[in-house]
């Protein structure tokens, strides 16, 4: 009767073992915070009139590196349009707002440049996008840093990128 008690003890044991760190490892792989959220991997969009790029924008000091960022830039109306939400919590997306407007320096075959000249902002944004590379580079570079309402502004250039968004990455890194 010993016998019998040992080997079921054993064998519950085992299982209960075996059962926790299986649970421990899969809990431990589930994200809950805001990584869980899986956007849309990067895309790129061309033609003769119009040029689009979605993704994540990657980057130094991202409040919420977990986003994802739309550009669409159409020649006729000289401006490149940008939305873009972010994932702010657990299962929380932000606001998506109006999208913000960027005139058009440059169009040629090999690159669109647009940009954004804050008067009574901080900072100025300028665009780049690389059709032959289908790149796309965001720079923010400070300006106005004399002005009062800029004290308190970083003073340093800050540079972005449209890449694939970590949920994705994480999902077909195998």
């Amino acid at each position: 009767m010993r016998w019998v008690l040992l080997v079921v003890g054993m064998v519950v044991g085992f299982v209960g073992g075996a059962s926790s760190i299986i649970y421990l490892q899969s809990s431990a792989v589930r994200d809950t915070g805001e990584m869980s959220i899986v956007f849309a991997p990067k895309n790129y969009y061309d033609s003769e009139q119009m040029v689009a790029v979605s993704g994540t924008l990657t980057g130094p000091s991202m409040a919420y590196p977990n986003n994802t960022y739309s550009i669409a830039c159409y020649q006729q109306m000289r401006e490149c349009w940008m939305t873009y939400v972010d994932a702010i919590g657990a299962q929380q997306i932000g606001r998506m707002d109006a999208p913000s407007a960027y005139e058009i320096r440059s169009w040629t075959k090999n690159e669109i440049v647009a940009g954004y000249d804050a008067p009574f902002g901080c900072f100025t944004t300028t665009i780049t996008i690389a059709r032959n590379s289908k790149e796309l580079l965001w720079v923010e570079e400070p300006v106005n840093q004399t002005k009062p309402f800029c004290k308190d502004a970083e003073n340093v250039v800050r540079k972005f990128s449209i890449e694939d968004s970590p949920g994705w990455k994480r999902i077909h890194k195998s």
